[in-house]
């Protein structure tokens, strides 16, 4: 294992470390929906991916490309520029997060920093990370299972947006014909 492999590990286990430690000081949770779905999402996608690539004769071992130091460096800089958006995201919605798809006490809509730019910033951030550590992987593996976190963040989004669209009806229809959803200014 390269240097670069191991920077980008060490991003993701202190990006963990952080999201539990800071799982503990949020409101109370009022409303609880969608537990499931997006993970059966992810998984169904996996699973359809690795299949797909079984048909085509791609093995988990197999490699797209070997990762020069120069993509290394770029797929390191694309894993810490999302930790950093998740955390500048996580950061600003405060009390308001939930891992899990969820409306809190004294729930507010939070359209500042981070969600100025995207309604759903810890998805970018997330995204981010998944993409630069599948280039650095650079297997079939690796972008199945980037496939499959988008497709279980996108189930989780839509979901996540059926509920403020309910409690917010006014300011989040407003809020989204402003702010789009995961890539800002495109998606």
């Amino acid at each position: 294992m390269s240097s670069i492999s191991l920077f980008i590990e060490l991003c993701w286990v202190a990006w963990v470390i952080y999201w539990v430690a800071m799982a503990f000081a949020t409101k109370r949770t009022l409303e609880r929906g969608g537990f499931f779905g997006y993970r059966l999402v992810a998984i169904a996608v996996g699973v359809a991916a690795v299949a797909a690539g079984r048909l085509l004769h791609l093995s988990s071992h197999s490699h797209l490309w070997h990762t020069t130091l120069a993509l290394a460096i770029v797929s390191d800089c694309i894993v810490l520029a999302g930790a950093a958006f998740t955390v500048w995201a996580r950061i600003t919605l405060g009390r308001n997060w939930s891992a899990e798809i969820t409306f809190k006490q004294d729930h507010e809509l939070i359209e500042s920093g981070p969600y100025a730019l995207a309604r759903h910033p810890i998805y970018t951030g997330l995204i981010a990370m998944g993409l630069g550590t599948a280039i650095d992987y650079g297997r079939a593996f690796g972008f199945a299972l980037f496939l499959a976190l988008c497709a279980g963040l996108w189930w989780k989004a839509r979901q996540e947006e059926q509920i403020m669209i309910r409690h917010f009806p006014d300011a989040y229809a407003e809020y989204r014909k402003h702010v789009r959803a995961i890539i800002p200014f495109v998606v």
